[in-house]
C-alpha cells in the first residue's frame, strides 16, 4: 500500500517535472518566435511605409486633379455666363446641362442672397442653410460635405457667385460626396487597409475603409482617436498629438499606433484644396503572410500534441457558442432595439400567458406617421428613435413584462398590473412620447391598443390580434391615447372570424362580382375605359368592400382575391372582342401585398395571355402606399410590369409619403388623383395641391385621372387644368357588366 503510494507521488513529481519542461521549452519556442518574428516585422517596416506614402501621395494627387479641373470648369462657367450674358437660370441650364455629366455634376443651382432659388432640374429651394458661406467667397469655392436639401444624398458643393440680371447671385455644381470616395483607394493592402479624407480639424469627410479597419475609427474625428479606450500606450497619444499639430501646419507623416489587439501603419497627406488631408491606414496583419509561415512551422515542430488538442477543443467550443449565439439573435433578436422579435414573443409569451399571474395585459403599440418621420429625419435617426422608444418602455413596463418590437414601428408588450390601468396608460403615454433623440427633442403621436387577457385566453395570437385591433381604433382619434379592447371590437372581431371562415367558398360559389365605374376623357367627354370594382354579394345582401378588404389584406387572402378579379376581368374582356369587335380599356387594382414576390406579374401575364388580350389595354393600378414599402424595390417591380406591356398607374395620389425624387424615377403611365383633392379644392382659385399634382404629372409626362368628382363645377374646374381623364359619379357610378356594355356602346 505505501508502495503504490510512493509510486503515486513519484509519478505526480515526474509529471510536474514534465509539465514544467514542457512549459519551459514552450516558453522557449515562443521566445524565439518572438526574436524572428521581430526581425522579419523590421525587414518589412519600411517597405510598408513606402507603399503607404505612394497610395497617400496617388490618391491626393487624384483629387487634387479632379478639384482643380472641376474648379477650373465651375470659373469657366462664370466666364461664359458673364460673357454671353444670359438673363435667366433656365438659359444657364440649358447651356451647361450636356457637360455635367463629364464633370461628375449631379444637380446645378442658382440662388440669391436669401437662399432662393432653383435648380436644373426644376426644384425650388427656399431659405437655403449658411447660404452667405458661399456669398463670402470670391473665388471658386469647394465645401465639406453637407445633406442635400432636395434629396437623400450627402454633397460637395462648387460655389461661385456672380451677377445675373443685375442681382448677385451665387452658382452651386453638387457633386455627389460617394464620387470621392470612389476616387479613394478602396483595395489598400487588398482590402486590408483603407482611406479616409478629413479636414485639418480632424473632420472625418469620406472614408471608403475595408471591414479590417473599421473597428479602428468608429468616431467622427480622427483626432478624438486618443480618447479611446483601445489604446494601451502614452506613445500612441503622442503620436495622434504629433499628426494632429503636423496637419495644422500642412505638413505630411507617417507614424503607428498600438491597440490592444493589433497595430495600424498611418501615412496622412495633404492636398491642394481647403486643407484637407488623406489619411491611409493599414493594419499590422498586412506582413502576415510572411511571417504566418515561420511561427506555423515553427509552432507545429515546438507545440505538443495535446497543446493543439486543447487548442482545437477551445476553438470548436467558441466557435460553437458563437455559432450558436449569432443563430440564436438572427432568429429572436430585432437587431436595432435588441428586444426580441415577433419569433422571440409568440414562444416566450405563450408560456407567460398560461402561468399562474393574475391581472395580465397586452398592449400593441406604433407610432403614427411614422414614415413620414423616415422621409423627414432618416433611417439612422429614426432607428435611435426606435431605440429611445425601446428603453423607455422597457423602463416603465412592471419587472416581470416581455417587450418586443415585431416590425417596423411595432412594439408589444405583455405584464401583469394589479392598479388601475388607465392611470397607468397616461402614465406610459406621458412618458414615452416626448423623447431626446441626438440631442433633439421629438415628440411622438402613439397609437396604443390595450386587452386584458382572461383566464379563458389560451393562443398569444388571438391576444395579439385584439390588442392590435385595439390599436387600430386608435388610429386617426388624436384627443384619445390609447384605446381598450372593448365588445365593439369584440363584435368586429366575430365578423371578421365569420368573413374569413367564408372567403374561401365565397370564390368557389363565385359570390366576389366584378362592376365597372366608368372613366372619361376631359377634352371631349367621350368614353375613356373603366375601374374594375370587387362586390360581394352574400345571402342577397352586398358586403361592403371596407368591411372585407382590410382584412383580407391583412390575411393575404387578398393575392387569391385579386387574381380571381383579374380573371373575371380578362373574360369579360375576351367576350367584348368576339362579340363587339372592341376591348375598352380597364384598370385594375393590384394590392401592395403582391410586392413581396418580385416575380408576381408573371401570374397575371399567364391569366391575360390564356384569354388572348393585348395587354396595352389593362391598366395595373398600384396605391401610393405600396411604393414606399421597406425591404421592397418598388422601381424594379414596377419596371417589370412596364415591360411586360401592361399600362402603370398610381391610385391615391398623394395621400401616401412618396417623395418627388422617387416619383421622378417610376416607369409610370398614369397617375390617379385621390377624391379628398377635388372635393378640398377651391374652384375659383389656382392655389390648390392638385394643381401641383398636374403640373407635376405635366413635368414628368405622365397622364392624369381624378377619381370622385359628382359636380359639375368640378368637371370645369378640371377641364381648365387639362386633366386628362374623370371618374366619378357626375358620369357614372360603377355599373353590372350588361349595364356597362350599353354605356361604352352608347359613348365610345
Amino acid at each position: 500500500m505505501k508502495s503504490l503510494l510512493r509510486k503515486k507521488l513519484s509519478y505526480k513529481k515526474n509529471y510536474k517535472l514534465k509539465l514544467w519542461l514542457i512549459l519551459i521549452i514552450f516558453l522557449l519556442l515562443i521566445l524565439i518566435s518572438v526574436i524572428y518574428l521581430t526581425y522579419i516585422r523590421n525587414l518589412t517596416l519600411d517597405n510598408i511605409y513606402t507603399s503607404l506614402n505612394e497610395i497617400g501621395t496617388q490618391n491626393a494627387d487624384k483629387l487634387n486633379l479632379i478639384i482643380s479641373n472641376q474648379k477650373k470648369y465651375v470659373s469657366q462657367m462664370i466666364d461664359s455666363i458673364t460673357d454671353a450674358n444670359f438673363q435667366s437660370p433656365e438659359q444657364i441650364f440649358n447651356r451647361f446641362k450636356k457637360d455635367m455629366e463629364d464633370y461628375h455634376f449631379n444637380r446645378l443651382a442658382i440662388l440669391d442672397k436669401n437662399g432662393n432659388g432653383i435648380t436644373n432640374d426644376g426644384l425650388l429651394i427656399s431659405n437655403y442653410p449658411k447660404i452667405e458661406e458661399f456669398f463670402a467667397q470670391d473665388e471658386v469655392y469647394l465645401s465639406e460635405n453637407r445633406p442635400s436639401v432636395v434629396s437623400n444624398f450627402q454633397v460637395n458643393i462648387y460655389s461661385k457667385k456672380f451677377s445675373l440680371s443685375g442681382r448677385e447671385v451665387v452658382i452651386f455644381a453638387t457633386i455627389k460626396t460617394e464620387e470621392y470616395k470612389n476616387i479613394l483607394s478602396k483595395e489598400v493592402f487588398n482590402g486590408k487597409g483603407g482611406t479616409y479624407l478629413i479636414n485639418n480639424n480632424g473632420d472625418i469627410i469620406i472614408d471608403s475603409f475595408g471591414v479590417d479597419t473599421q473597428t479602428l475609427v468608429d468616431n467622427k474625428n480622427i483626432f478624438d482617436i486618443n480618447n479611446t479606450e483601445i489604446l494601451d500606450e502614452d506613445i500612441n497619444i503622442n503620436n495622434i498629438n504629433e499628426m494632429k499639430n503636423n496637419i495644422k501646419n500642412n505638413l505630411s507623416g507617417n507614424f503607428y499606433i498600438k491597440t490592444a489587439n493589433n497595430k495600424y501603419f498611418i501615412n496622412y497627406e495633404p492636398i491642394d484644396t481647403n486643407n484637407w488631408y488623406v489619411v491611409t491606414i493599414a493594419p499590422d496583419t498586412i506582413i502576415a503572410k510572411e511571417t504566418n509561415l515561420f511561427l506555423l512551422i515553427s509552432f507545429i515542430v515546438c507545440i505538443l500534441i495535446i497543446f493543439i488538442i486543447t487548442s482545437i477543443s477551445i476553438y470548436i467550443d467558441v466557435s460553437n457558442k458563437k455559432k450558436n449565439e449569432k443563430l440564436y439573435n438572427l432568429a429572436y433578436i430585432d437587431k436595432i432595439t435588441l428586444l426580441g422579435n415577433e419569433s422571440f414573443f409568440k414562444e416566450k409569451g405563450d408560456i407567460y400567458l398560461k402561468n399562474a399571474v393574475k391581472n395580465k395585459y397586452i398592449i400593441s403599440l406604433d407610432i403614427n406617421k411614422f414614415k413620414a418621420l423616415n422621409n423627414i429625419y432618416g433611417y439612422e435617426f429614426c432607428s435611435n428613435i426606435l431605440k429611445v422608444l425601446a428603453e423607455k418602455l422597457i423602463n416603465i413596463l412592471p419587472l416581470d413584462n416581455i417587450t418586443c418590437r415585431l416590425g417596423n414601428d411595432v412594439f408589444v408588450s405583455i405584464f401583469s398590473y394589479r392598479q388601475d390601468i388607465n392611470n397607468f396608460m397616461d402614465k406610459i403615454y406621458t412618458n414615452i412620447s416626448n423623447i431626446t433623440v441626438n440631442n433633439e427633442n421629438i415628440h411622438l403621436n402613439l397609437a396604443i391598443g390595450i386587452y386584458k387577457i382572461t383566464q379563458e385566453d389560451n393562443d398569444i395570437n388571438k391576444v395579439l390580434d385584439k390588442a392590435t385591433m385595439a390599436r387600430a381604433k386608435i388610429k386617426g382619434q388624436y384627443d384619445k391615447n390609447y384605446y381598450i379592447f372593448d365588445d365593439i371590437l369584440e363584435s368586429t372581431l366575430i365578423d371578421e372570424q365569420k368573413i374569413e371562415s367564408s372567403m374561401e367558398a365565397a370564390i368557389k360559389n363565385h359570390e366576389f362580382k366584378v362592376v365597372y365605374q366608368p372613366k372619361t376623357f376631359v377634352k371631349n367627354e367621350k368614353f375613356a375605359g373603366a375601374e374594375a370594382l370587387v362586390r360581394w354579394y352574400k345571402d342577397d345582401k352586398i358586403i361592403p368592400p371596407n368591411k372585407f378588404i382590410p382584412l383580407f389584406e391583412k390575411n393575404k387572402f387578398i393575392i387569391k382575391l385579386d387574381l380571381y378579379m383579374f380573371e373575371c376581368v380578362c373574360k369579360d374582356m375576351a367576350y367584348w372582342k368576339e362579340k363587339y369587335n372592341f376591348v375598352p380599356t380597364i384598370s385594375i387594382n393590384v394590392s401592395k401585398e403582391h410586392f413581396i414576390k418580385e416575380d408576381f406579374i408573371e401570374d397575371y401575364i399567364k391569366i391575360v395571355d390564356k384569354y388572348k388580350i393585348d395587354r396595352k389595354n389593362i391598366d395595373l393600378e398600384i396605391t401610393e402606399s405600396a411604393t414606399i414599402e421597406e425591404n421592397i424595390d418598388t422601381i424594379k417591380i414596377l419596371q417589370k410590369i412596364k415591360d411586360s406591356g401592361f399600362i402603370v398607374s398610381i391610385d391615391d395620389f398623394g395621400t401616401g409619403y412618396s417623395s418627388l425624387s422617387m416619383l421622378q424615377s417610376m416607369p409610370i403611365d398614369i397617375i390617379k388623383i385621390d377624391k379628398v383633392f377635388i372635393d378640398k379644392a377651391n374652384l375659383n382659385s389656382d392655389k390648390n395641391i392638385i394643381n401641383y399634382i398636374m403640373s407635376i404629372a405635366k413635368h414628368l409626362g405622365v397622364k392624369t385621372i381624378t377619381e370622385g368628382v359628382e359636380k359639375k363645377e368640378q368637371v370645369d374646374f378640371l377641364k381648365k387644368l387639362k386633366c386628362d381623364m374623370i371618374q366619378g359619379y357626375y358620369y357614372s357610378k360603377p355599373i353590372q357588366k350588361k349595364e356597362f356594355e350599353e354605356y361604352f356602346n352608347k359613348n365610345r
